[in-house]
Order: C-alpha cells, then structure tokens, then sequence
C-alpha cells in the first residue's frame, strides 16, 4: 500500500499513517512520500514507539521531500491491539 501526505502537517501526518497501518496484516508494508520534513521525523518516532520497522526508500515522485517503508510486524500488531 502507497499514500501521499503531502500538504498534511502533524498530529494530521501521523493519524492518517497509523489509521492505515491498522489495516495491514504483518508483513505488510506500507509506502509514505511527503513533502514536509517534520512530518517524517514524527511518523518514525511514532512507528518506533509502537514497534514498526522504518527505512528510508526511493520514490518517483518529484515533489516529495520524503519517502518512508514502514513493516508491520508481529509485536507491532500486538501492542497496537493491546494498548
């Protein structure tokens, strides 16, 4: 799965990304590009809280100032459904 949070700034960046990683099974990935620096530094704090696995990808989008993979893992799902 791909989204695009360009022109969202945060708390907004962050909900959007953990609304759809609720919908991913582990093993899933999920695609981030943005064009707001802020943004990534949260999105990877906030997927390293609750046990994501972050990396840096490429993306084809000339705007973008960011590009994110984001993993679910197996604790991630765990602690998402056990807060």
């Amino acid at each position: 799965m791909e989204i695009d949070v360009s022109g969202t700034v945060c708390p907004q960046t962050v909900l959007i990304v953990r609304r759809c990683l609720e919908e991913l099974e582990p093993g899933d990935e999920l695609t981030v590009v943005g064009d707001y620096p802020p943004a990534e530094r949260s999105i990877r704090r906030s997927c390293h809280k609750h046990g994501y696995s972050v990396s840096t990808t490429s993306t084809t989008d000339a705007e973008a100032e960011f590009a994110l993979r984001i993993r679910v893992t197996s604790a991630a799902k765990t602690s998402a459904t056990h807060p």
